[in-house]
């Protein structure tokens, strides 16, 4: 099953965030502002937004002409596979790169959504292998921008869950020939024995 996100909500997601970082940005340097004026009888507020405010305004500038463009070659680059035995993420820019998560090293699917995400109604799904922790923000593979992402957690649950049923079907017959290997063993050793016995 091949999946790719919502562009246009993801993009949405992506501007609004960029949007915030904005108004952090410009609340912060205007709380310097007052603070740094106030108790430095030495800075004038000229100088002040002379200098400081023509780098922040010129960084602003240039995150909101570069950062949305390549924040959509992303996205558009952006897709997912749900295979058999594993989960495929697709990814890149510049360099291509495709990350193969196999259901044999899956520990977990969390679901996440951020407040631009539920208000979108949009969500992530991080898959968590082994030794990655959830609480250090480590995953191995990303799913953003999914619509329909509750039924996608429950598919991929079930897919992991049959994989290991599936995986402990094919162990058991091995159990059993473990099991007739070591009888058939236990026979030799018993008749090498009952040959030495004659032999004194």
């Amino acid at each position: 099953m091949e999946l790719r996100p919502d562009i246009n909500l993801l993009m949405r997601r992506e501007i609004y965030t960029l949007l915030t970082i904005t108004i952090v940005v410009i609340l912060s340097v205007i709380i310097i502002q007052v603070l740094v004026v106030t108790f430095d009888p030495d800075t004038e507020n000229t100088e002040f937004v002379t200098y400081v405010w023509s780098w922040v305004a010129g960084g602003i500038i240039g995150m909101w002409v570069f950062a949305p463009w390549l924040v959509y070659l992303w996205i558009i680059n952006l897709r997912y596979s749900i295979e058999d035995e594993r989960v495929v993420v697709h990814k890149g820019i510049i360099t291509k790169k495709s990350v193969s998560i196999p259901y044999s090293a899956v520990t977990d699917f969390t679901l996440s959504r951020s407040l631009y995400e539920r208000w979108l109604e949009i969500g992530t799904l991080m898959i968590q292998t082994a030794g990655q922790s959830p609480q250090g923000g480590g995953q191995e593979g990303k799913l953003e921008g999914l619509t329909e992402f509750d039924s996608l957690h429950a598919t991929l649950r079930a897919k992991v869950k049959a994989y290991r049923g599936s995986e402990h079907q094919e162990k058991a017959p091995t159990a059993n020939a473990q099991s007739s290997e070591v009888e058939v063993l236990q026979s030799i050793l018993e008749e090498v024995k009952r040959i030495g016995r004659k032999r004194d």
